[in-house]
């Protein structure tokens, strides 16, 4: 079922979470792989990296939440069994490789990608940055140790939010029509986003 409007999910950005990107954002630069399109790196290499963690924390958020809502209210022992049998993990890396993901939603691997180019309209993720009627994609660089079971994307928009547009399973065809040739999946056909916590180890 291909992903409309309804399906998408904002989650704020916080002053918290702009504190915490910028923190790990710095220190995180001196250790990334200087891929091509950064121009200053020193600039909008760090503004990218930055974007990068917005789109991770906005999916920590929306799994919290989803994990709080679920789980809060039973007792706090049957709670850790449950919880800890979930396996779900967020890995925030610094200094060494990630292994190409970020997060263990049970057995699924999980890479979180963030369009970072410019703030978006929701207008915009369904009908293109000149709104000529094509969405945007989720994009992953053919290059790049593409290894996750799930990939999810991203995109911060011009209210100030993290959109979690939707996500795929598996890396997605090759586009040769791109400049530079990239994994391409239109956002309206990805998984809705509230599909993902289904990979979670609940039973």
């Amino acid at each position: 079922m291909p992903v409309t409007k309804k399906d998408i999910v904002l989650i704020k950005i916080t002053d918290e979470m702009d504190k915490m990107a910028s923190y790990v954002a710095n220190r995180r630069q001196l250790f990334e792989y200087p891929r091509s399109g950064y121009g200053d790196y020193q600039a909008r290499g760090i503004a990218n990296i930055k974007a990068g963690i917005l789109g991770e924390l906005a999916l920590l958020e929306y799994i919290y939440d989803y994990l709080n809502n679920k789980y809060q209210n039973i007792d706090i022992f049957e709670r850790y069994e449950k919880l800890k049998n979930l396996k779900f993990a967020y890995g925030m890396i610094i200094g060494q490789a990630d292994g190409g993901f970020e997060f263990m939603l049970g057995k699924n691997s999980v890479d979180v990608k963030t369009y970072a180019t410019n703030k978006v309209s929701i207008e915009q993720i369904f009908h293109g940055l000149r709104q000529n009627g094509s969405p945007l994609n989720m994009l992953i660089d053919k290059n790049q140790n593409s290894t996750a079971d799930i990939y999810v994307q991203t995109f911060i928009t011009d209210t100030n939010h993290i959109c979690l547009a939707g996500f795929c399973r598996g890396v997605p065809p090759i586009n040769y029509s791109f400049p530079n040739p990239a994994h391409a999946c239109a956002v309206t056909s990805l998984i809705p986003i509230d599909k993902i916590v289904d990979s979670l180890n609940e039973s």
